[in-house]
């Protein structure tokens, strides 16, 4: 368990956090034909676009409904209106995620009931052409990438998974308007519950997966989709009337008869509705799989890989990697390129397991668990032998297969790479900064191979990080990440393109992970999960300190000594010539090999 630790600086001086609008982005850049918006300042989706487009080398759609000094001022509801009307005849795509910034938010406009008016105006539009519009409360001034992520995801899966109805609605009820969810409490003051009632958690799901995001705030909304859930009344035995002559037998007839009609009526409505609620489990073959921020395109890619080894399809939320993995679209398009269509997302109350890919995504899946009682499968993240080898029980138990050849393949190499990379990475002193989910990641997976994590610094907080299998972890900026990895004497740095410079700094090696990356290529093909991506961490970061060590003496161990007929500038002519070593000293492994026979 490791120690959390709060920074001493009030303010950041090289800041290494981003913004929640721009985690909520990433969301919705995962969904096919899909269009997000920041309803703040031109200047707020301008920087993050260009951000965003240096990390994927790709066009990014993102739009802004540009308020000024004067909208701010006298009410920002008209510039979300025209832009929204704007974007539905021009671009016309068929996801909208609407994000707060920090203007709407400080401002205190009441966001979620302007986009319910807009949207009662047009409530009559043809469903097949009108988009699904998704309103997402994220303040840059709380939280951070990974807040704005799992709000985002939440969000989405109210819009697309509506809660069951009950009694009070009617059949006449009018059309729902799903409230967005904000971050998670630990980065946002917890906020009064929306009156909803609880639906019945099945058995398949535990209690403590029927919980949801404590901070749910009607600040913004999103169109539900046209086909309601039927609404199942549950009237309660009440007493039949007794008849002279009529025994206690008689009535138990009644009473049966009136129960089994009430049955079939229930089933017959149940039948004809298009969302009819199915039994517990669904589909067994389809697999809800919603990714955490950490997860790259390559990740992606494995993890739907490992799901189909096994006979089964899995409907990705968000799908980085078919929308912005580098692919070259035919055509150019305003909205997404590809992702999780709407198709693909309303089949999600069909799914038979949810598979949680990171500790960011659990809100999310613990309420698509319990609306659908579909088998919850929570991960942390899928990074290293023993996370990847739980997951693949999991899909063993849920499919009743074993696992197929080319897993226990892919099992086999990275068994072999933890060990030809711990005589590398052993012992090896590493300093890593990233987003909360990232960090657990890459650090957990290095841990495995004897690497000694001394500096851990994440830009906010996150419960998941008490489990990382090292000391402490610092919530800070770079600035406080340079300080403790140079006095912790790192080797190794880990981090975005901006902790390049730490490494330069202190003379350490450095592997890009996280976002942004913007001075490699390839950045969507780099991974990090399942057994192929782990592997492939381990070899990149076990070939960086190989790199770094011809280029550099490592502290602490004597440079390579010259021999006398080296230095007299001559060999003797008996004298075979020797390969220079990376190290002086003898190590255990010399040892092992010059006791070999071979």
């Amino acid at each position: 368990m490791a120690e959390i630790i709060t920074g001493e600086r009030r303010a950041a001086i090289d800041p290494l956090k981003f913004s929640q609008p721009l985690g909520a982005a990433l969301v919705f850049l995962g969904l096919a034909d899909s269009l997000p918006i920041m309803h703040g300042s031109q200047g707020c989706a301008s920087f993050a676009k260009a951000l965003l487009t240096r990390h994927f080398n790709e066009p990014i759609p993102l739009q802004t409904t540009a308020i000024s000094e004067v909208t701010a001022v006298m009410g920002s509801g008209e510039a979300m209106v025209a832009t929204l009307d704007a974007i539905r005849k021009k671009q016309r795509p068929a996801i909208i995620g609407l994000l707060t910034t920090g203007v709407t938010e400080v401002s205190g406009e009441d966001v979620g009931g302007q986009l319910r008016t807009y949207l009662a105006t047009w409530a009559d539009a043809d469903a097949d052409t009108a988009p699904l519009i998704i309103g997402v409360s994220t303040p840059d001034f709380l939280g951070g990438l990974s807040d704005g992520w799992a709000a985002a995801l939440e969000a989405l899966i109210r819009a697309v998974v509506p809660a069951p109805m009950t009694a009070e609605a009617g059949p006449d009820a009018p059309t729902a308007l799903i409230a967005a969810s904000a971050p998670p409490a630990a980065t946002l003051p917890a906020a009064p519950p929306a009156a909803a009632p609880p639906a019945a958690a099945p058995s398949a799901v535990t209690s403590s997966a029927v919980t949801s995001s404590a901070a749910t705030m009607l600040t913004g909304a999103a169109r539900a989709i046209p086909a309601a859930a039927p609404v199942t009344t549950t009237v309660p035995a009440s007493p039949l009337s007794r008849r002279a002559g009529t025994t206690d037998e008689d009535v138990a007839d009644q009473r049966a008869a009136a129960d089994q009609r009430a049955a079939a009526d229930q089933s017959r409505v149940a039948d004809q509705s298009p969302l009819a609620p199915r039994e517990p489990g669904g589909d067994r073959e389809l697999v809800a799989v919603l990714a955490g921020p950490a997860l790259t395109a390559a990740d992606l890619d494995e993890v739907a890989g490992l799901v189909r080894a096994f006979g089964l399809e899995p409907v990705l939320v968000p799908d980085l990697s078919a929308s912005v993995d580098g692919h070259l679209a035919p055509a150019w398009q305003p909205t997404t390129t590809g992702g999780a269509g709407l198709a693909e997302l309303r089949s999600l109350r069909q799914a038979g397991a949810v598979l949680v890919a990171g500790a960011t995504a659990a809100p999310a899946g613990e309420l698509l668990a319990a609306r659908t009682g579909a088998r919850l499968l929570r991960h942390r993240h899928l990074s290293g032998l023993t996370e990847t080898d739980a997951l693949v029980a999991e899909l063993m138990a849920h499919t009743g297969r074993t696992a197929p050849e080319q897993v226990r393949r892919a099992r086999a190499r990275l068994a072999d790479g933890l060990l030809d990379a711990h005589f590398v990475l052993g012992g090896v002193r590493v300093a890593i900064a990233g987003e909360p989910e990232t960090l657990l990641a890459a650090g957990s997976l290095l841990c495995d191979v004897g690497a000694e994590i001394v500096t851990a610094v994440s830009p906010t907080p996150a419960p998941a990080l008490a489990d990382a299998p090292w000391a402490e972890v610092v919530i800070g900026d770079l600035t406080e990440f340079a300080e403790r990895a140079q006095a912790a004497g790192a080797e190794l740095v880990l981090g975005s393109s901006h902790a390049r410079a730490v490494a330069e700094r202190i003379g350490a090696a450095f592997l890009p992970i996280g976002f942004p990356i913007f001075d490699r290529l390839g950045t969507a093909m780099a991974g990090t999960a399942g057994y192929a991506g782990s592997l492939r961490l381990l070899i990149d970061a076990a070939n960086r300190v190989l790199d770094h060590g011809h280029a550099h003496a490592r502290p602490g161990r004597p440079p390579l000594p010259a021999s006398p007929g080296a230095a007299a500038g001559h060999l003797a002519a008996t004298e075979i010539p020797q390969q220079g070593r990376a190290t002086a000293e003898p190590d255990e492994l010399d040892n092992l090999f010059q006791e070999s026979p071979c």
